[in-house]
């Protein structure tokens, strides 16, 4: 594709040369022949220097957010160099252009929300599987087809070229319908400015990610940008599915002020998915549906209130795309589980274990109340918070844990760059004087083991924050590590000790 056809309706304009360019990408170390180079600003350092490496290995363009320096641009005449203060907006276009626009040749559905966005897309997946769509999945875990996963998760919601790479992948493989996860950091930095949503549901607003967004209504507004986004859509029959429930919900309604068709879901207030005779035991869940002026009895193999809401999320989106609500039902119905969302580990003990990746105070409130209505002796948590991220969470974490658990230990998440001792000292600081129930365990293996060798019969043990994650990130090394795997072995371990 010609530069100058990747560039259209971009609002970028250009005169110099306009070279074929073969592929999109923001890493220099993936630059091939032919390729557009976006020499976008990160986090710990800017794309910009390395546009020289880039143009070595073969770059035809790139786009900065400055000026290429001469010695540069006379070094290589025949290169394209574009200079734009609206970098990430600019590659959300080149993007959409360079792949053709995938987004208009599937059914789109975007779920945004603090919490719920992974265990809804899993259960929308389900119901689109059953009714023959071949849908992909764009989230948190992974990305896949038809149930294939095709990689690994780098982020919720991926750059613009990756996820309009992605897309184009899917349609070419069949898919008839796609389902993203669309995360606050991607609606604020236009990576989806350019797909064309026929769908688009909000879960709940809690407090998170405010280390980015700098306030509540900062995050409130990037979530609320989805829908601007679907009324932009130039698709049928848009749709916007809200959570009556949420105390945000009169806000998004005013915002849409009548331009869409709203579908509402919940279970406190009158809405046109409502749930009631709310049943939840040790190995299921159970509500009655009322819809479109019929019930019905759903039986979720997932646990908790919080996973009711997921569920009245997905048939809503489902019944918005025009599949009728008993084939949505079908389809949650036959969702086993969701990776890390309150995922068992059994290794033959007697006490159960739940690995979850509530990781906000809201989150891990929501998990314990729904434990705490299980049968149980105790509750035992383990839990800590990511390093380089929202502080503000962390008092509230540390109270929420030992206020609905009756043991805590404090511990290690992905610490990053930030000294441990910092992070467990905001924790502290909701808990210090006021709760004796808890201990500081710095590394996380010792942790769990330590809590599996506290669990005795009957009791519930609960390993919160990293859910899904098969890594660590420390100051300076990533290492792998799985909750479930920790804990299995510490199990195994506990048994060969009792036959001693």
């Amino acid at each position: 594709m010609k530069l100058s056809t990747a560039l259209e309706n971009s609002g970028i304009t250009h005169s110099g040369p306009d070279p074929e360019i073969t592929a999109l990408t923001n890493d220099s170390r993936k630059i091939t022949p032919g390729a557009l180079f976006f020499a976008l600003p990160g986090a710990r350092t800017d794309g910009s220097l390395f546009i020289k490496q880039a143009l070595e290995k073969g770059a035809a363009a790139v786009i900065s957010g400055s000026e290429v320096p001469a010695e540069l641009r006379a070094a290589y005449p025949a290169a394209a160099f574009i200079n734009t203060p609206e970098l990430q907006r600019g590659l959300s276009r080149i993007a959409s252009n360079f792949y053709r626009n995938p987004s208009g040749r599937m059914k789109i559905y975007g779920i945004t929300g603090t919490k719920g966005k992974t265990t809804t897309a899993y259960l929308l997946e389900s119901v689109l599987r059953a009714a023959g769509k071949k849908p992909g999945v764009i989230g948190t875990i992974d990305y896949r087809v038809d149930g294939r996963v095709i990689a690994q998760a780098a982020n919720t919601t991926p750059l613009a070229h990756t996820l309009q790479e992605l897309l184009a992948g899917m349609a070419e493989a069949g898919a008839k319908a796609a389902v993203l996860e669309v995360s606050s950091h991607a609606l604020a930095l236009d990576r989806v400015e350019d797909i064309e949503f026929d769908f688009a549901a909000f879960t709940n607003l809690q407090r998170d990610h405010l280390d980015f967004h700098g306030d509540r209504e900062s995050y409130f507004g990037a979530k609320a940008r989805l829908f601007d986004l679907l009324r932009a859509s130039p698709k049928k029959d848009r749709c916007a599915v809200i959570n009556l429930d949420d105390e945000r919900a009169p806000e998004l309604l005013e915002r849409i002020n009548g331009s869409l068709r709203v579908l509402t879901f919940g279970i406190d207030q009158q809405s046109d998915f409502k749930a009631s005779d709310i049943e939840i035991g040790e190995s299921s869940t159970s509500f009655t549906l009322t819809a479109c002026g019929e019930k019905f009895k759903v039986r979720l193999n997932l646990l908790g209130r919080h996973n009711i809401y997921n569920a009245l999320t997905a048939i809503t989106l489902a019944a918005a795309g025009g599949l009728s609500v008993s084939a949505a039902v079908s389809g949650v119905e036959a969702l086993r589980n969701v990776p890390g969302r309150l995922e068992r580990v059994n290794a033959g003990q007697d006490f159960t274990v739940f690995v979850d990746y509530a990781h906000t105070d809201a989150a891990l409130r929501s998990v314990l109340e729904n434990l705490k209505l299980m049968p149980h002796a105790r509750i035992i948590t383990v839990v800590g918070c990511g390093g380089d991220r929202d502080r503000t969470k962390r008092a509230p974490m540390g109270r929420v844990a030992c206020t609905l658990s009756d043991h805590v230990i404090v511990t290690s998440d992905n610490p990053r760059s930030e000294d441990p001792a910092r992070i467990f000292s905001d924790i502290e600081g909701g808990i210090k004087g006021k709760f004796r129930n808890y201990e500081i365990i710095q590394d996380r293996g010792a942790a769990i083991k330590k809590a599996v060798a506290l669990a005795g019969k009957g009791d519930i043990l609960l390993i919160a924050g990293k859910g899904h994650e098969t890594y660590q990130i420390l100051k300076d090394r990533t290492i792998h590590f799985s909750d479930a795997e920790a804990a299995a072995a510490a199990i195994r371990e506990k048994a060969e000790e009792r036959k001693k």
